[in-house]
């Protein structure tokens, strides 16, 4: 009679295929950290002006679609002299900023770790802000330059109003973007904002046609400069820097 000798079971990994691969898995929230607090801030500031705000935030919706409640908003209270403008500027920001920041980590992933990923989103956020108020004051030069400063002063109020849509619509995006990894809500989110963006470049269009003083090249021409050739600047030192 033969005699079986009992045994212990091996550990799974002792015994699994030698091309197998081990990923360790390591949490967004332990990784970034200070992601988590920026998102929590953008949250409650939203919360906090959905609460004392909430028919201003409808009207804004409405605003990027129909001209005319656009300028119904603009003359209850232009976009930058109501109370709730801070708090959806600073949700903006916070939104764009962590957009472009997390593109690089879906094109380029890897490229930052630790302190550096701060210091990244530090700079993106001091160079955006930096921005909008060259192409603001831009806007507001060649509107004195030309004699329109009420044009002028709609087209930087729509390019508000788009801007602080975009920041509220991106936030709970970046959510789904940051903790469950799939990049198929970046590519949802970054399609949201070409919408916006292509509708905001429409509405300028409306905006410089109702103005007898600017003609359909010159207004083009300026649109392109002001619109498309930032972004393609952007696209450009990005794809260089990070996505290469």
């Amino acid at each position: 009679m033969h005699h079986r000798i009992y045994e212990p079971p091996t550990p799974f990994l002792n015994t699994a295929p030698p091309d197998m691969k081990v990923i360790r898995i390591i949490t967004s929230d332990v990784q970034n950290n200070w992601i988590f607090w920026i998102l929590l801030a953008g949250f409650m500031l939203l919360t906090m002006t959905r609460f004392y705000h909430e028919k201003r935030l409808k009207l804004l919706g409405s605003s990027i679609f129909k001209r005319s409640a656009s300028i119904q908003l603009i003359r209850e209270s232009p976009v930058h002299s109501h109370r709730s403008f801070f708090p959806l500027l600073a949700i903006y920001i916070i939104s764009s900023t962590l957009f472009i920041y997390e593109s690089t980590e879906v094109f380029s992933p890897g490229s930052s770790e630790g302190l550096k990923t701060l210091l990244m989103f530090a700079q993106f956020f001091g160079i955006y802000i930096a921005y909008i108020l060259i192409k603001i004051l831009a806007i507001w030069l060649i509107g004195i330059t030309f004699k329109n400063p009420e044009t002028a002063r709609e087209y930087i109020q729509n390019i508000l109003i788009y801007n602080l849509v975009l920041g509220i619509l991106l936030l709970p995006l970046l959510l789904l973007i940051i903790y469950t990894f799939h990049e198929v809500f970046f590519y949802i989110a970054g399609a949201i904002a070409a919408i916006l963006l292509g509708l905001r470049f429409f509405r300028g269009i409306a905006i410089g046609l109702s103005d007898p003083k600017f003609s359909l090249f010159h207004l083009f021409l300026y649109l392109c400069t002001l619109e498309i050739l930032p972004l393609a600047f952007a696209a450009k030192f990005l794809s260089k820097y990070f996505f290469s």
